[in-house]
């Protein structure tokens, strides 16, 4: 057997490496402002019947872009900020034109609209690995995504999916992106939205790795599996043309460059070796601080390596240690960056920040736990005739620090 052939009788259904799929369309029917809209995929059958049941309504066209589609010095094809964005602001939503597994497919089965969508993007697989332009194409524009979020398929047996979006897919890589994506299952949807805010004529990148890993294995991973040499701050770090001469790198880009592995390597682990908000919200023999002075910390080195995508939580995490120490004005100074931040990322946590900052006091049942407490522990030193000698220092409450 190949490595995909057709069950006999059947066009519809495939053993693909010994596994068998079937080529489905979801047709998004069309609303008042929309047209009808297909996917086409190829999914093991046991998929289908998770996929959402009514299907959603197909997307409206997009008005008002904030980006354009503009070729670039040496990337091909870029997404560009048509205007400054916001930090949190939506940039594009899309519907896949195609959801494939990963690995080899039969391209002659995908239907020639969407073939035409594809072939205008950009390919990095050679012949010899992908015969079919189109498997090229898919394989270096895939995204991952899910399609069983509640695991009601065991892992082994439902595989890895992938999107391909005809305008998402032309957003560049970094590794300090400025943009971050979102899968929506229910709307069968893909979100690209601002991670920072982006200035008009500014490039728009995601990311196609975990920002965390070394440099070193990081150009390895996006040379063999993208065949590009980043040329993000943090990879091309050369200072001049005369350094750009040299095979190898001077001590002080060494440096340079051992230090950002050791901050992103930092970040990658930060919430696992560092104290966070749950432990130290009931734990009293912890300072009041001590969560906030350590967030800020990583906030810092987020901002140093642009891996913003990490940032929300530990906005989240500090505007909570502040509802518990009953700083109104810096919780909401934080919470209201968590709602900008989290409205595509984390709807659920943006719509709780938002009830409670009309009045964290009556809407937040731990509302200065901690203040009462050390409020308590003062009254009872004064009643027993003692001097309080434990001295519980609050931090600086000025979110422009992030």
């Amino acid at each position: 057997m190949g490595a995909f052939e057709s069950q006999a009788g059947d066009p519809n259904n495939w053993i693909i490496e010994g596994r068998t799929y079937t080529l489905h369309t979801i047709t998004l029917p069309a609303s008042g402002c929309s047209e009808e809209a297909t996917i086409s995929c190829l999914l093991d059958p046991k998929l289908i019947p998770l996929l959402p049941n009514p299907p959603p309504f197909a997307l409206k066209p997009i008005e008002n872009c904030n980006f354009r589609i503009l070729k670039t010095a040496h990337k091909g094809i870029g997404l560009f900020a048509a205007r400054n964005i916001a930090a949190g602001e939506l940039i594009i939503v899309e519907h896949p034109a195609l959801i494939l597994p990963s690995g080899n497919f039969p391209p002659e089965r995908l239907p020639e609209k969407k073939r035409a969508e594809l072939l205008a993007m950009a390919n990095c697989r050679p012949p010899e690995e992908c015969k079919s332009p189109v498997e090229g194409i898919v394989r270096t524009n895939g995204l991952m995504l899910e399609l069983d979020p509640k695991g009601k398929i065991p892992a082994e047996q439902k595989g890895v999916y992938g999107g391909v979006y005809p305008l998402i897919n032309r957003g560049n890589h970094s590794c300090g992106p400025n943009a971050g994506i979102k899968w929506d299952l229910a709307a069968l949807t893909l979100s690209l939205y601002a991670l920072r805010p982006i200035l008009e004529g500014e490039e728009i990148h995601k990311t196609y790795l975990e920002p965390a890993l070394p440099r070193e294995t990081r150009v390895a991973h996006l040379q063999k599996n993208y065949r590009f040499e980043c040329d993000c701050p943090w990879c091309n770090i050369r200072q001049s043309s005369t350094n750009d001469l040299q095979p190898s790198f001077t001590p002080d880009e060494l440096e340079q460059i051992a230090e950002s592995d050791r901050r992103r390597a930092l970040l990658g682990t930060w919430i696992f070796t560092h104290p966070g908000y749950k432990k130290w919200s009931t734990d009293l023999a912890r300072t009041d601080d001590l969560v906030i002075s350590s967030h800020l910390e990583a906030l810092e080195l987020i901002e140093q390596e642009g891996m913003h995508g990490l940032q929300n939580l530990f906005i989240e995490e500090i505007a909570m240690c502040y509802s518990m120490l009953g700083d109104r004005d810096a919780f909401r100074a934080w919470g209201e960056k968590v709602v900008t931040l989290s409205r595509i990322e984390d709807p659920a946590a943006a719509k709780r920040f938002e009830e409670w900052l009309v009045d964290p006091e009556k809407k937040m049942k731990k509302w200065a736990w901690r203040k009462k407490q050390r409020q308590r522990e003062l009254l009872s030193l004064f009643l027993l005739g003692q001097h309080p000698s434990i001295v519980y220092p609050l931090s600086q409450s000025n979110p422009e620090r992030s």
